[in-house]
């Protein structure tokens, strides 16, 4: 969890520069949970006409004795691409530690990381003029998230979609969300608005029905964004497959029932940043708070952090980072966090100071 903060921070930072490559090590301490906790990282990371990839090992002690856990198989070794980044005109790749998940009405800010563990996801889209596909899963060794959507624009300005999430090893066996929808789109100069309805059918558990709306606007040199949503139905009405899902997952299907929910989104991102804010009222399962803010682009200082929060689970991470005179750096991560190695995953903090160099 920790770790996609920094990579944020590091990717936007060598997006700056074209064709180039820099080296870097750092070293970290703190607390977590009721270890101590150490840390040493090494990293490589390039840019070579747009596509970006960034490679990286970290060696992590508690309470003194080395964790070879991260180690121990030689599929493990996957984990050393932290971010990768490729794309052509109608083809984009990225792999490692991916940002929040969003699929349809499927996936919905779903996040593979609620530990201190890599997870390494592959996340692909390829789009043209009338169709838009897009394939994810969230880590390659441990996956609790398979999902595609593919959307067509049949007879513009209305077009049609349908996405499928699949958790293949969820303690209750494999859970899926089926959906299928149509959509209404306008579009003009610095303006975007579109709604729509759909059917998602939860195998096994039942299906609601999900009416929707969003809308974005170029102003100010930023964009401004807001979602809405309303479901009615059977299953999980939108509990699966959101940002607290690797925690939720042990007792979700058995919390969750019929009823009506609905959410509400807002955002701002430009340049410099960005920060947005939603919520989520989900039957059985309570309400769903999240909140995300950024502002990774600064020369000397950087800073991005997020929360997800219901009654019951609540996860984040905030991250400060200041770039001192070249090549030192150092940060402060504060996290709160889940073990994930038993059954029913217990919440944790973690607080850690980083310094480390990297070449310009």
């Amino acid at each position: 969890m920790r770790l996609a903060l920094a990579l944020i921070l590091v990717a936007t930072a060598s997006a700056r520069a074209d064709d180039a490559a820099s080296v870097g090590a750092a070293v970290g301490a703190g607390g977590q949970g009721a270890a101590t906790y150490g840390a040493v990282e090494l990293r490589f990371d390039a840019e070579w006409h747009g596509a970006r990839v960034g490679l990286g090992a970290r060696g992590v002690w508690l309470d003194g004795v080395f964790r070879r856990g991260d180690w121990s198989r030689l599929a493990d070794a996957v984990t050393l691409v932290r971010y990768l980044e490729a794309h052509t005109g109608e083809l984009a790749i990225a792999a490692g530690g991916l940002t929040p998940g969003q699929l349809a009405h499927v996936v919905d800010g779903y996040r593979a990381s609620l530990d201190d563990r890599q997870r390494t996801g592959v996340r692909g889209r390829a789009m043209t003029r009338t169709v838009t596909l897009g394939l994810e899963l969230d880590d390659v060794l441990d996956p609790a998230l398979v999902a595609g959507a593919v959307a067509w624009q049949a007879a513009p300005p209305w077009g049609i979609h349908a996405a499928a999430a699949v958790d293949p090893a969820a303690p209750t066996g494999i859970e899926s969300a089926i959906e299928l929808g149509v959509t209404r789109r306008w579009e003009a100069k610095a303006a975007r608005a579109e709604i729509g309805g759909a059917v998602v059918g939860e195998p096994g558990r039942g299906a609601s029905i999900v009416t929707f709306a969003t809308a974005a606007l170029d102003r100010a040199g930023a964009r401004w964004s807001a979602t809405t949503e309303a479901r009615a139905g059977g299953g999980t009405v939108g509990a699966a497959f959101g940002p607290l899902y690797r925690v939720e997952r042990a007792d979700l299907y058995d919390r969750a029932h019929a009823g009506v929910g609905a959410a509400i989104g807002l955002g701002v991102a430009s340049p410099a940043g960005w920060l947005s804010a939603g919520v989520r009222a989900r039957p059985g399962m309570g309400t769903l708070g999240t909140l995300s803010a950024g502002a990774p682009m600064g020369r000397w200082i950087q800073a991005v952090a997020w929360l997800a929060a219901t009654k019951h689970d609540a996860a984040g991470a905030a991250e400060l980072r200041v770039a001192w005179a070249r090549p030192l750096f150092s940060s402060v991560q504060v996290a709160r966090m889940y073990t994930t190695e038993v059954m029913r995953p217990s919440p944790m903090w973690s607080v850690t100071a980083w310094f480390g160099a990297a070449t310009p």
